[in-house]
């Protein structure tokens, strides 16, 4: 039976009090709401270019096939936002609303009155800021291999492509600089494999991935050709045209678990999304930027995915994350197979040759490795790889070791970094296992982290990749 979404203008209303959600998080819910529009996206945004990427187009609200139903269909009406509400302020403190809802009149009144507990549990999760550090496993090979051997060990359940005998090929254009989206073919013994550049020019070849016979093999780019062997870096200089100039074409998609244990980090998600997108915007260089997301819970919850197409209007985005709720995921491993597979094939993705593609991935938990699934997560993985997609997991609290080992597979083959929570010197979202030292990395606020990661990614087009993270700290000072 599928769930009506009630009205529950009242509880908002409380909520704003606090200032809850503050202007990024202004959308009703209710009944009677009208669903996220993006009626002020361009003509030529209404029906989004596929560029050869199949799936649903986007319907007019911006979401791929409809907006989803937010609460599990075995719930009551109440339960959703209710449930998200106990989440914000502890339970022995929550005192449920009468039967009978005040005016709008009197809740404005409750603005003047002494905060509540409630009140007061909610201004402390607004005030909560999350934090993160990453690293970059491909800098750190040996090391990684080693924690792989080490994750091994503990016998967890896992769907695995060995890395061993990578080999990094570096492909240059016109004045030295990166490639991006630049062809690169590996062929050898019974192997042929495409994949695509990054905004560094680079792509990884796993020869173990594709089942490939020991080698030599031959890399050709940008018609220039050259002999690698396993576990070597190779360089290929090409007339190939580079994005250093002109307008540079980003699309950036959030990949979010949006089960209930997710609630703190889609509700900072909310209140932080306008700043990182208004600060991507900002970013030195003529960047035209679209934002997107998928969301994703599990079997039997009330959806189990849901995608809300690439666009360039920020506030249409904004509306529509806004309107997220995080709600069921009755055990702990999720549907990542079926939202990644999504995540690529769903929106409207520009062409891999001219744009700089980005997928965040905000989770806490494994996919089910040990369900069939029509495309795992691993053939997605290789697939992201194919096309030049980076994906950069952010290991949120409760992240256990068969999920940062997941994560850290992802970030490794498609040449992003491990991101992961940060909550104090005993809170940090990794599993207990993890090899990562408090030296290993810096801690941001999460927006700085992912405006940084960004404006790296733009930097090295330019072949200067430390100006990625000096433009980003220019901005955070002004």
């Amino acid at each position: 039976m599928q769930t009506t979404r009630t009205t529950v203008r009242p509880l908002i209303t409380l909520l704003a009090v606090v200032a809850m959600l503050a202007s990024a998080c202004s959308a009703d819910i209710g009944e009677d709401a009208a669903p996220a529009s993006v009626a002020s996206v361009g003509a030529s945004e209404a029906e989004p270019r596929r560029d050869g990427v199949e799936g649903a187009l986007s319907t007019d609200d911006g979401w791929v096939e409809g907006e989803p139903d937010w609460y599990d269909s075995g719930a009551s009406d109440e339960a959703g936002p209710a449930a998200e509400y106990e989440e914000a302020a502890p339970a022995a403190e929550y005192e449920p609303m009468a039967e009978e809802s005040p005016s709008e009149e009197a809740m404005v009144e409750a603005e003047l009155a002494e905060p509540t507990p409630a009140d007061e549990a909610d201004a402390a999760l607004q005030q909560t800021t999350l934090t993160g550090g990453s690293i970059d496993d491909n800098e750190r090979f040996e090391d990684y291999l080693a924690y792989r051997d080490d994750f091994r060990g503990l016998g967890i359940p896992i769907r695995d492509l060995d890395p061993r005998g990578r080999i990094v090929v570096t492909v240059t254009g016109e004045g030295g600089l990166p490639a991006l989206g630049a062809e690169v073919v590996v062929a050898g013994q019974g192997v042929e494999v495409s994949l695509r550049t990054t905004a560094d020019g680079t792509v990884r070849f796993h020869p173990e991935a594709y089942e490939a016979a020991p080698g030599p093999f031959t890399v050709t780019a940008g018609g220039v050709s050259t002999e690698a062997t396993r576990g070597e870096r190779v360089n290929i200089e090409t007339t190939l045209p580079t994005a250093a100039s002109g307008t540079i074409a980003l699309d950036v998609l959030f990949l979010l678990d949006a089960t209930g244990s997710m609630h703190d980090e889609i509700y900072q998600l909310k209140i932080t999304i306008d700043e990182v997108a208004q600060r991507i915007h900002r970013l030195p260089g003529d960047v035209d930027v679209r934002l997107g997301m998928t969301l994703y819970r599990d079997e039997f919850d009330s959806f189990l995915t849901s995608t809300f197409d690439l666009t360039p209007d920020v506030e249409a985005f904004a509306e529509a994350l806004a309107a997220v709720v995080a709600d069921g995921g009755d055990d702990y491993p999720e549907a990542l197979d079926e939202a990644l597979a999504d995540a690529l094939s769903q929106p409207s993705w520009r062409s891999a040759a001219e744009t700089v593609q980005l997928v965040f991935l905000v989770a806490d938990a494994p996919p089910q490795v040990l369900r069939q699934v029509p495309v795992p997560y691993t053939e997605s993985m290789l697939q992201a790889a194919g096309r030049g997609i980076k994906i950069f997991p952010v290991s949120s609290s409760g992240t256990d070791d068969q999920a940062e080992f997941v994560f850290r597979q992802l970030a490794q083959f498609t040449g992003a970094r491990y991101v992961f929570l940060t909550y104090g010197a005993a809170g940090r979202a990794t599993g207990s296992s993890s090899d990562i030292d408090q030296r290993d990395y810096e801690e941001l606020s999460l927006d700085d982290l992912i405006v940084r990661l960004v404006a790296e990614e733009l930097a090295d087009l330019a072949g200067n990749p430390a100006a990625g993270q000096a433009d980003d700290d220019s901005q955070s000072a002004n």
